[in-house]
């Protein structure tokens, strides 16, 4: 939903359209149910590429937890067609906010224990204590949110008619990809696969 967002933040902004509040709220609590999933995915994988399965097998079981409520507005589990230009496809159904709520209330002890898990473990320290890391220094509108993997940002270029005259899409994976270099100097080959799960790379996004 998050690259939804962007497409839809991008149109918006070309036709100087005003987005409902109560859209505008029910946009960022989705994102949110998004970031949520893809960190849960990502960070406990990534403990399973350096040989911690446990919190991986946590992490899934409230993963589906929260692929239940994006199930419940666009009918799709993974690839939603929710937030559309303009605000969302349709209301949330009766409920779903206070299941929501609920469901914040119960993530916070998983937190915990998924950290008590890693955050201690021998192997999980083996493995990633002492690697290094980076950080990254009208008529067109560059849009860019922040979905779960990073700046993810729609370039649109109108000419006056109904379809964009260009639309560059920027996924956070081919930029994370480009530090693969730098990040992995000076260590030993076994290490680039515990490197690479840390930047949380979808090949899809680097092909693009």
């Amino acid at each position: 939903m998050a690259q939804e967002h962007a497409h839809s933040s991008a149109v918006e902004r070309l036709l100087n359209c005003e987005v409902p509040l109560r859209a505008q709220y029910i946009r960022v609590s989705f994102r949110e149910i998004t970031r949520i999933s893809n960190h849960s995915l990502a960070s406990t994988t990534h403990a399973m590429d350096v040989g911690a399965s446990t919190p991986s097998l946590w992490a899934s079981e409230e993963r589906e937890k929260l692929l239940e409520f994006y199930e419940r507005v666009p009918g799709a589990r993974m690839h939603a067609s929710f937030i559309r230009p303009g605000g969302v496809a349709q209301d949330l159904p009766l409920g779903s906010c206070r299941d929501i709520d609920s469901s914040t209330q119960q993530f916070a002890s998983r937190i915990d224990e998924s950290e008590e898990m890693s955050t201690g473990n021998r192997i999980w320290k083996q493995r990633l204590v002492d690697i290094e890391g980076f950080s990254v220094p009208a008529p067109s509108t560059y849009t860019a949110v922040e979905a779960p993997k990073g700046e993810f940002g729609v370039f649109l270029v109108s000419n006056g008619s109904n379809r964009p005259y260009r639309r560059k899409i920027r996924a956070p994976g081919s930029a994370h990809s480009q530090g693969l270099d730098s990040m992995s100097k000076h260590h030993m080959p076994a290490d680039v696969v515990t490197i690479i799960g840390t930047q949380d790379i979808v090949s899809g996004e680097i092909d693009r």
